[in-house]
């Protein structure tokens, strides 16, 4: 009865009443929630008819158990499916689960309570989806009964997108060979409290409890922009990295001008349609999410999947996958693709159909690039004689002129170009481009290690060991943007010597391509690690606390200790790079500015991140030093929370992540910020130093906002005295602004004016 609890056998789990006992309302719900934890309820009985006074839990000698109270009133919780003898009612240890047995029908889903503290059935349900052939699992999101989120689908090892279930706290499916029954049950690898939540705002959380604070988030199953259904469209790949719709190779914009406001629903379409012949191919897209409404064909090799996709008109993409070791299971997909994103570490290959034509075209584009690669090597090879005469007589000038004993291209050190002007008096190596081909495996799709700036960067090891990251600049219809980038990034980074700034070693110009080389970062990007729920909790709070000061250095001296004053423009997470120690180096400086003096500058034409980027800025096109210290601060709350800016929406609250920090800043709780996956080795006054100066960094007016100078010396010092530390409410953006065209860092112009600073 009404307060008497059942325990399980581990001491774990407690079934009882709880509710409101006000005396306006009195509700009693069953319920099971962690033992002396009633807060956590993982389990309700009678969500649709809670009890008065008196309620109780009745248990008859035939197995029948209902719920009863003073009114009189009866809820049936269990009928027994045959006369049971001698029946016991006892609670078991964890075994709930999601999925799908074909024999029986059955599929448990979870509900979400109506509000947080009304457990009505809400709006949202989560459940394991078995498709119309049963073949096709994927784990589903809906509200009122329409698609919000999908991960799948299973393919024997993983669904297909869910990066997020790849590390310890996930689902782990189980299948039984014996009955095809499926499903997936959540199980801690430790002794934590955790439960797997669904909440009213829908969210699917994983919780832990801690007795300091409570129940933590921990993980977030739904936590970007891609993981909403449908974000791009047919045929759109949703990228989480600066979240941005893109095609796949041969598709276009269904609505040019509809993406430009950044409304993807259109799509994408193929530059040339289909001939709907034999003659259509398919063309392999690697690392995807597979689409929605896959359709399973049988038990088919890839090759007679393929063909049989052909042969069908409406099939658009085909893809093979070996579920649990039973054979190759075909998969087509008879419509439009949908709900596509780009997934590292869950993603599968898929097939589109494409035209014949099209794919000649790019091969054709292939061979002509071939062609000219061939002669250039003729050329090289009848003059290498000469060349290497030249060479021998200066021999013994060039070893003290570099660093290493990689030859220089004869085009490149012509008199007057530009880059080797730019160079002057640098320390810098102009690097051969067979040497840098041969270092990256001819940058190769298994060397590359990020895209920045005007191209992609591959790591790369040279004959003498060394290991180097070479950015290869894109070639583009936007090529006179890129070649802008590139003198920009080499003018200003050449000569700029600091602990905490990427070290330029050399570059390379081989006909329009070309190629800067840096030290090589062994622990990739900052993003990479920070926001990567297998890593982030490797990067300890020392850890953390010493990146946001080295950020910090670096910006010190780019704005006030350089001869000139330089505002980075970009500064993002994936901008960071950490060397083995963990070191922070800022890098990417394509959209940087130098100045004689602290100028503010205007842009008619806005480029940067989404995220980062100022309200001046995007308003207006000011920039100035104070906008690589706004970016700096939303940079440190990301750092401290292990969550992205861009993208996050709070689960207890309609607000971003700035929002959120300063609503836990005024409420005197401001250190729940911090990655719940570090907090035993959070340092208070430290945490607390962080968030307030991405706070005050994040100031809507730009004279509200701090130098680099006084953020380092909070950090550095602790003296707060120095400055009134009691921000005022931050920059909280409602909506993206519209005013400009904004594109992604790669993309757009920039037509600048100098303004004298109000």
């Amino acid at each position: 009865m009404d307060g008497k609890t059942l325990v399980s056998s581990n001491q774990r789990f407690e079934m009882g009443f709880f509710g409101s006992t006000t005396p306006s309302r009195h509700t009693r719900y069953l319920g099971l929630w962690y033992k002396s934890i009633e807060s956590g309820i993982i389990w309700v009985g009678n969500r649709l008819n809670p009890l008065g006074h008196g309620a109780r839990l009745v248990f008859n000698a035939q197995g029948f158990i209902f719920l009863q109270d003073d009114t009189g009133k009866k809820v049936r919780i269990y009928t027994p499916k045959q006369i049971v003898l001698w029946p016991v009612l006892q609670l078991l240890d964890s075994g709930m689960k999601l999925g799908w047995d074909p024999k029986t029908g059955l599929n448990p889903a979870m509900n979400s309570w109506r509000t947080s503290d009304d457990p009505a059935p809400g709006e949202y349900f989560f459940r394991l989806e078995s498709g119309e052939s049963g073949q096709s699992l994927q784990l589903v999101l809906e509200k009122k009964q329409q698609r919000a989120s999908r991960w799948g689908p299973w393919d024997g090892q993983i669904f297909s997108g869910g990066d997020a279930l790849m590390d310890d706290l996930v689902l782990r499916p189980v299948f039984n060979s014996k009955t095809g029954a499926f499903y997936v049950t959540f199980e801690a690898k430790n002794d934590s409290r955790l439960k797997l939540s669904l909440n009213p705002e829908g969210k699917i959380q994983f919780l832990k409890w801690t007795n300091a604070t409570g129940w933590i988030q921990v993980k977030v199953l739904n936590k970007d922009i891609c993981d909403n259904y449908r974000t791009c469209g047919p045929y759109g790949v949703c990228f989480v990295e600066n979240p941005s719709c893109r095609c796949p190779d041969g598709f276009t914009a269904t609505s040019p001008d509809d993406w430009d406001k950044m409304d993807y629903t259109n799509g994408c379409r193929r530059m040339t349609p289909l001939n709907y012949t034999d003659k259509d191919v398919f063309v392999k897209n690697t690392g995807l999410k597979l689409p929605d409404n896959a359709t399973y064909w049988g038990m088919l090799s890839p090759k007679e999947c393929g063909e049989k996709c052909l042969n069908e008109r409406s099939c658009m993409a085909y893809t093979n996958i070996n579920i649990n070791r039973n054979g190759s299971k075909c998969f087509v997909w008879l419509g439009d693709l949908l709900d596509m994103r780009r997934s590292e570490k869950a993603g599968n290959d898929i097939y589109i159909r494409m035209t014949h034509g099209r794919l000649e075209a790019a091969v054709a584009h292939g061979k002509r690039k071939r062609k000219m690669k061939t002669k250039w090597i003729i050329c090289v090879s009848l003059t290498s004689m000469l060349a290497l005469l030249i060479l021998s007589l200066h021999y013994q000038v060039r070893r003290h002129a570099t660093k290493t004993d990689v030859l220089d291209e004869p085009q490149i050190n012509q008199p007057g170009n530009s880059v080797e002007a730019l160079l002057q008096g640098a320390d810098v190596i102009a690097y051969d481009y067979s040497a840098l081909s041969a270092a990256t495996n001819n940058f190769s799709l298994s060397n590359k290690i990020g895209n920045g700036g005007f191209g992609n960067v591959y790591k790369g090891v040279l004959d003498t060991g060394e290991e180097i990251a070479v950015k290869k600049q894109e070639v583009t219809s936007r090529q006179e943007r890129g070649d802008k980038e590139f003198e920009n990034e080499v003018k200003l980074i050449a000569k700029l010597q600091h602990r905490n700034l990427t070290k330029l070693l050399g570059y390379c110009i081989h006909g329009n391509e070309k190629f800067l080389v840096y030290e090589f970062m062994a622990n990739n990007s900052l993003d990479k690690v920070i926001f990567d729920s297998a890593r982030r909790g490797t990067v300890t709070w020392p850890m953390r606390f010493n990146i946001i000061k080295g950020i910090a250095k670096g910006l010190v001296y780019l704005h006030h200790d350089s001869r000139l004053t330089i505002i980075h423009r970009d500064l993002k997470a994936s901008n960071v790079l950490l060397d083995r120690e963990m070191t922070p180096k800022i890098s990417d400086f394509g959209l940087s500015r130098a100045f004689e003096d602290d100028v503010e500058e205007k842009t008619q034409y806005v480029v940067g991140t989404r995220g980062y980027m100022p309200p001046e800025y995007l308003e207006d096109g000011h920039y100035s030093t104070k906008s690589d210290v706004f970016s700096f601060g939303i940079l440190a709350l990301e750092i401290v929370s292990g969550q992205k800016n861009w993208g996050y929406h709070h689960p207890g609250y309609d607000i971003g992540l700035v929002g959120y920090a300063w609503k836990i800043w005024n409420e005197g709780k401001a250190i729940e910020l911090l990655d719940p996956m570090i907090e035993q080795s959070g340092n208070r006054n430290e945490v607390l130093q962080c968030i307030l100066v991405g706070l005050l960094c994040c100031q809507r007016r730009v004279q509200d906002r701090p130098s680099m100078v006084q953020v380092f010396s909070i950090l550095e010092q602790n003296e707060t005295s120095r400055l009134n530390c009691v921000p005022v409410e931050p920059y909280i953006p409602r909506e993206w602004s519209n005013s400009f065209r904004s594109r992604d860092s790669v993309n757009g112009v920039t037509i600048t004016e100098l303004t004298g600073r109000s």
